[in-house]
């Protein structure tokens, strides 16, 4: 009690020599556990044009102008104790972590620390540690890790000055998980008026229940944290506040498994799965879930060829067709054609969870739908569409219904993978 009101006097003698100006002196107080480390980098500093968490990485974009190829250059996290290295990559025009959008510095194993985001070159025996500048209209980003060990930590990154120093930030700490955050979101495809894909009293939109909540129960017993877009057979909007792609945002999601079934009689008499990536995705996790489901099931990969990047992986974009139906659309109705090219997701759910990293485009201009609010967020959910088989094909859709735990137990490890070992 006395440290307490010793402070608390410490806290009003500031406040009474500095006037109005108490609170930002106490703010240059207590933030400058950067001070040392600063006078380490440079005056120089590299501006920024992009920052983004996609799933479980952060990733960057920055400028190339003080950049040489010849020398050994670094993204860097450094800390009074530790220095953490990555390798960047050199484009056209700008300096990257990865060129996958679901790739980059993995935040679940970051040590707990507060981290100066640094650009480190090395030109023979010069080691020269150059500040970020924030050059975009974002600000400070928050992600909270998977829970483990019933545990999470809060990560921040943002930027500030002290003195002449501009820089950006992360900072790692131990924090309990908000009631309002999650680690998963699992999607049942359709629901409500809109049943999906059926075959005789089969609707796709009651088994993608079914295999949600036992999926949610198989994750809840690993400790994770799940969140339904829908608990029961009803219909949920698609854009908007509460909407099936708002969650994954309003949840700070890592990754979203949206779950359906698929329907069509062009293919072989065996159905089988099909998982679908974001367009910039790196494919390793979708191959996982799609080996995992094959392994532990009766079923097959799909032998669908459309899309198919190899078994059981498909990335479907905008095909010209696509591109010009959506401004045919448009023009009819009297609204601006979206913005979309050969490399836009085209599955809403997992374009429209993945903010500017997906190139979500659905801003409110078609008067059908509400806006996403999150759109141009710079943060988003790892979303995959699960198509687990062919309810069309009576041999798939016996599998479906005879073997959902084996179903559940695949996905179980997938995720698992995912977590643990998708670095």
């Amino acid at each position: 009690m006395i440290k307490k009101i010793n402070i608390l006097i410490i806290i009003l003698l500031v406040l009474l020599f500095t006037g109005c100006d108490g609170i930002t002196t106490l703010k240059k107080v207590f933030i400058h556990q950067y001070k040392d480390l600063l006078l380490l980098t440079s005056s120089e500093t590299i501006g920024i044009n992009e920052y983004t968490i996609y799933g479980t990485h952060f990733n960057l974009k920055g400028d190339l102008a003080k950049i040489k190829d010849n020398e050994n250059n670094k993204l860097v996290l450094k800390s009074a104790t530790r220095e953490i290295e990555f390798d960047i990559i050199l484009k056209d025009n700008y300096f990257t972590i990865s060129e996958y959008i679901n790739k980059g510095v993995f935040l679940e194993n970051l040590p707990i620390d507060n981290y100066l985001i640094l650009l480190k070159t090395i030109n023979n025996n010069d080691v020269k540690y150059y500040n970020l500048v924030n050059e975009t209209n974002y600000q400070e980003l928050e992600y909270y890790t998977i829970t483990k060990n019933f545990k999470n930590n809060r990560i921040v990154i943002n930027y500030d000055n002290y003195k002449d120093y501009k820089y950006m930030y992360l900072e790692v700490k131990e924090e309990k998980l908000p009631e309002n955050i999650y680690d998963i979101v699992i999607d049942p495809g359709h629901g409500g008026n809109d049943p999906g894909a059926t075959n005789g009293k089969y609707k796709e939109s009651i088994l993608n229940l079914e295999y949600a909540l036992m999926v949610k129960d198989a994750l809840t017993d690993l400790g994770l944290k799940v969140k339904l877009t829908r608990e029961t057979n009803e219909t949920i909007k698609t854009y908007g506040h509460s909407s099936r792609t708002a969650i994954t945002y309003e949840t700070k999601a890592k990754l979203m498994l949206s779950l359906h079934l698929n329907s069509g009689t062009t293919y072989n008499g065996e159905g089988g799965v099909e998982i679908y990536i974001a367009s910039g995705d790196e494919t390793s996790f979708a191959k996982y879930i799609a080996d995992s489901i094959v392994d532990n099931t009766s079923t097959v990969y799909s032998k669908n060829n459309y899309n198919r990047l190899f078994n059981g992986v498909y990335e479907r974009v905008y095909s010209t067709y696509d591109i010009k139906d959506l401004q045919e659309t448009a023009e009819e109705n009297n609204w601006e054609p979206y913005d979309v090219d050969d490399s836009t997701t085209y599955y809403y759910f997992i374009r429209e969870t993945g903010g500017i990293m997906t190139k979500a485009f659905a801003d409110g201009r078609n008067p059908k739908y509400e806006a996403n609010p999150y759109y141009n967020a710079n943060y988003g959910a790892e979303a995959y569409l699960v198509e687990l088989g062919y309810i069309s094909n009576s041999k798939n859709l016996k599998i479906l219904l005879n073997e959902k735990e084996k179903y559940v137990k695949a996905i179980k490890e997938s995720v698992k993978y995912y977590i643990e070992d998708n670095k």
